[in-house]
């Protein structure tokens, strides 16, 4: 029995990549003017690991742009088949962008059905799954909680694009603060707090005892991080002032080992 405390960076995930290659697709790579899009941006999808496994045809696509030299192919010489008819289709506006993400990660969830839901109608995949025997289905339960944690978050800024302020964002403004939420997000691992081996973090071992502990790194830079305070105002000026420095920092970080190691055997 192990006990996460801390979750699974979502920029780690294949979905992240895709979002990324799908927002540069119908952001940076749709010319409306002329109606294609740009082979510098088809290639990232075409390429990607999901999409292919949903389309048969995607490989086959990408061999005959890069053969014939098409920088600017259009939209419906990439709708090979649904799949790729549901992602080379070109949208506009924040709320359309939302809503054609939303549907890309109802594509991807079909990939991770259980077996007894295939006559089922496809979902979103809901948190906390269970997974079959294997280091397979753990990565696939792992996956499918990226999938639900993603979904979200674009629900919610689908949300917000319903809103006449947020639906006038630019969407180089839209696709970087869709990049700043994916990036800091993470997926939560379950486990039973007072059962196993509990990994955590400095912080979170305040007032707690423990009868063995494993310290994996206490490294100068470690224990304490080694950056400093994220502020304008200079050490100096804080030691002057009495306000918090690095010092104190240490201090506290000096106090929590010192206090895991009081009652540990």
């Amino acid at each position: 029995n192990v006990n996460i405390t801390m979750g699974y960076p979502l920029s780690h995930t294949p979905l992240y990549s895709l979002l990324n290659a799908l927002c540069s697709l119908q952001i940076d790579g749709y010319r409306p003017d002329s109606g294609t899009y740009t082979y510098e941006t088809v290639r990232p999808v075409l390429n990607h690991p999901y999409v292919r496994r949903l389309s048969p045809q995607a490989e086959r696509l990408e061999r005959d742009l890069t053969a014939h030299n098409r920088f600017f192919p259009l939209p419906s010489e990439l709708q090979a088949d649904e799949p790729l008819r549901q992602l080379f289709t070109p949208v506009s506006g924040i709320a359309a962008t939302c809503q054609y993400l939303i549907e890309a990660l109802r594509l991807v969830s079909t990939l991770y059905r259980q077996p007894e839901s295939d006559d089922e109608e496809e979902e979103i995949p809901t948190a906390g799954q269970e997974a079959h025997d294997g280091n397979a289905e753990l990565y696939d339960q792992l996956y499918r909680e990226s999938i639900f944690k993603t979904y979200t978050l674009v629900n919610r800024l689908y949300a917000l694009a319903q809103e006449q302020a947020f639906g006038r964002l630019q969407p180089l403004t839209f696709r970087r603060l869709l990049g700043r939420l994916l990036s800091g997000a993470t997926i939560p691992f379950h486990g039973e707090p007072a059962i196993g081996m509990q990994v955590m973090g400095v912080l979170e071992t305040r007032n707690l005892d423990f009868r063995n502990l494993l310290m994996l790194s206490v490294n100068e830079g470690k224990l304490p991080k080694s950056e400093g305070d994220a502020s304008f105002v200079p050490y100096n000026l804080r030691k002057a002032f009495g306000m918090t420095t690095i010092d104190h920092k240490n201090c506290v970080y000096a106090y929590y080992f010192y206090r895991l190691l009081q009652r540990a055997e």
